[in-house]
């Protein structure tokens, strides 16, 4: 485990290393883990939804340093993306100015735990170990997303009901998002009507340019096309013909083959907003 060493104590490097450490013993095969008294109820509520069922033993007794106080104020995971434009600007309304972090700035979000569930439990622990709180994520309404399957419980980390756990579980250091009751496209249109421009959302986002070949620029070409916006994404066939195949596995396998846990999104824009998908009229043959 490494996170730029020089900006943390022993105390916190040693919680950050102990918290992934379990974490990654409750998304594996380990029988049980053991963790403070105080953080048994916490990490069973954890251990037994990721499970789904699977048991694990959660014991006490572990001795852990605590993360360290919260004296530095808020923080806000910053992309520039949908998500976080948004909770930027609606927190600047409130008066709130948090300080700015990127996942860019720390190695640990290049290193084996970035693969065990989705970053925003290492965003919520790093800033914890760097004395932040509250926390501001980025994390949108979505209604399907935790179904019973560990597969699919195994995106709970990108859910709103992950704020909730945090806060219960750091509660000096909670994890806030503004997001939680709106879908995607909903932010895209308060952003368009604010002239707000998305400058992170693209895998590959040069310069506020899009890539078009990407998962993100799909998502985002799409949410936005439902409300009748134009991002200025140039939306390959390649990129449409890769990911449209997925989200028509999903609808034929009734419902279950979810690839990435994503495709209900689009059975969710297309029942609400009407036919979205015409490769004709929304694909460009190369990149602009």
């Amino acid at each position: 485990m490494s996170i730029r060493q020089t900006t943390l104590s022993a105390e916190a490097q040693d919680r950050l290393a102990f918290d992934l450490a379990v974490r990654q013993d409750v998304f594996g095969d380990a029988e049980s883990i053991r963790v403070a008294d105080e953080d048994v109820e916490s990490w069973g509520e954890y251990a037994r939804f990721l499970r789904c069922g699977r048991p694990i033993e959660v014991r006490g007794g572990a001795r852990v340093p605590r993360y360290p106080a919260a004296d530095k104020g808020p923080a806000l995971w910053f992309s520039g993306g949908v998500e976080s434009t948004y909770t930027r600007e609606v927190l600047a309304a409130q008066g709130i100015e948090p300080t700015l972090l990127s996942i860019h700035d720390y190695d640990l979000f290049d290193g084996p735990d970035r693969k065990i569930g989705q970053i925003h439990f290492l965003c919520a622990a790093i800033a914890s170990a760097l004395g932040y709180g509250p926390v501001y994520l980025g994390m949108e309404r979505n209604d399907l997303l935790l179904g019973h399957s560990e597969f699919m419980r195994g995106y709970f980390e990108r859910h709103p009901r992950f704020a909730d756990w945090w806060s219960r579980y750091q509660p000096a250091h909670p994890v806030r998002t503004v997001a939680g009751g709106l879908h995607k496209e909903e932010m895209i249109t308060w952003l368009h009507e604010r002239d707000i421009p998305i400058l992170g959302t693209c895998d590959r986002l040069t310069n506020g340019a899009w890539c078009g070949e990407c998962y993100k620029c799909y998502e985002a070409f799409y949410s936005a096309k439902a409300v009748g916006i134009d991002l200025g994404i140039p939306l390959t066939r390649q990129a449409y013909e890769l990911y449209h195949a997925e989200y028509e596995r999903f609808v034929a396998s009734g419902f279950t083959d979810n690839f990435n846990n994503a495709s209900q999104h689009y059975v969710r824009l297309q029942i609400t907003y009407g036919p979205l998908f015409d490769p004709d009229a929304d694909c460009c043959e190369v990149p602009a």
